[in-house]
C-alpha cells in the first residue's frame, strides 16, 4: 500500500528526511544511511536542500535514484525562495518526467542572516506555490509544512491553522509538523486545526537528538519549546546524548501512534544509528509491523 494510500486509509506511514550533503565527504555518510533506511522499508522519503535552494538539482536526482534504484517512492522539496516560475516549471517538468509525484512545498528559508523576499516572477507564500504546483501537474501528491508551537513569524498559533487551511484549500494533500518535543502541544494543535476545518492528515515531524549542541540551534530555527527535563537530562548525562535521544523519541511516537497520529516523519540529519533503533523498538512494540 503506497503513502497517500495508507494516510487515507488511516494508517500509520513511515517517513524519514535525508538533505543533500554540501561537502564530498558527505556523501559517503547519506548513501549509507540510505542503505540502512531502506531496510526499514519505509512509506516515504524526503530530500530537502539548502537555504536559498542551494542544492536543488542534487535534491531531483536523489530522489530519483530512491525510485529508480532502490524501490522507495521520493519526494522532493520545492521552496518559494529564489524561485522564480520558469524555474519552478523546470523543476516539475523533471518530476514529472522521472516520474516523481510526491512534493512538499515550502515557502523555504532565505539564505541565514537575510529576510524572506519574494522574486518578482516567484511566489510570496507556500499557498501560492501549491496552487501553480497543482495547476501544473495534476497527478502530483502535494504536501505541506505546519507548525504545532507556531512559526517564528507567527503571531499565534490560531494564524498557523488558518496558514494550514488555506494550504489545504489550494491543493495539499497531506502536512508534516516541524519537530516538536512536547505531545500536548501537537495534540492541542490538531484539535484546534480539525474545528478549524483541516481535514488533511497531519504527520509528526520527530528528530531524536544526537548532540548537545543541537538543542539551541532546534530553538532558534524553527522556535520549537525544549522541555526543561529534556535539558536537563541530557545535560548532566553529556556521554549518554544519543540514548536519551532515542528513549526519548521512542517514548514520544509510542504515545503519538497511540493518540492515532496519521504518521511520523523523522529527520535524520544523514544519521541512520537513532533512527534505526527507534524504528526497530517500535516494530516490537506492534507499530509499524506492515509499513
Amino acid at each position: 500500500m503506497s503513502f497517500i494510500e495508507k494516510i487515507k486509509n488511516r494508517i500509520p506511514t513511515l517517513s524519514f528526511e535525508l538533505f543533500p550533503p554540501k561537502k564530498p565527504d558527505g556523501w559517503a555518510t547519506l548513501y549509507g544511511t540510505l542503505s540502512e533506511i531502506s531496510r526499514l522499508s519505509p512509506d516515504l522519503v524526503s530530500v530537502t536542500y539548502g537555504a536559498g535552494g542551494s542544492t536543488r538539482q542534487k535534491t531531483i536526482e536523489i530522489v530519483t535514484r530512491l525510485k529508480d534504484e532502490l524501490n522507495i517512492e521520493g519526494m522532493a522539496h520545492i521552496a518559494c525562495v529564489n524561485h522564480t516560475r520558469d524555474e519552478i516549471d523546470v523543476i516539475l517538468n523533471r518530476l514529472r518526467d522521472a516520474k516523481i509525484r510526491y512534493i512538499l512545498a515550502l515557502r523555504g528559508d532565505p539564505p541565514q542572516g537575510t529576510e524572506f523576499k519574494p522574486l518578482e516572477s516567484g511566489f510570496r507564500f507556500a499557498s501560492e506555490l501549491i496552487r501553480y504546483i497543482r495547476f501544473r501537474y495534476k497527478d502530483a501528491i502535494i504536501g505541506c509544512a505546519t507548525y504545532p508551537e507556531k512559526h517564528i513569524e507567527s503571531k499565534d498559533i490560531q494564524e498557523d491553522i488558518e496558514y494550514l487551511k488555506l494550504k489545504q484549500d489550494e491543493g495539499a494533500e497531506f502536512a508534516i509538523t516541524q519537530l516538536f518535543f512536547i505531545n500536548e502541544n501537537f495534540f492541542r494543535f490538531r484539535d484546534m486545526a480539525v474545528k478549524s476545518g483541516v481535514n488533511i492528515p497531519i504527520i509528526a515531524g520527530i528528530m531524536p537528538v544526537i548532540d548537545l549542541s543541537q538543542l539551541e540551534r532546534f530553538r532558534n530555527m524553527c522556535g520549537c519549546i525544549i522541555p526543561d527535563h529534556l535539558r536537563e537530562q541530557l545535560t548532566k548525562n553529556p556521554d549518554r546524548v544519543i540514548e536519551i535521544g532515542i528513549e526519548y523519541s521512542f517514548s514520544q511516537c509510542e504515545e503519538l501512534l497511540r493518540n492515532g497520529v496519521a504518521g511520523i516523519h523523522f529527520f535524520t540529519l544523514n544519521r541512520s544509528q537513532s533512527v534505526v533503533r527507534i524504528v526497530n523498538d517500535l516494530r516490537e512494540s506492534g507499530y509499524f509491523r506492515n509499513a
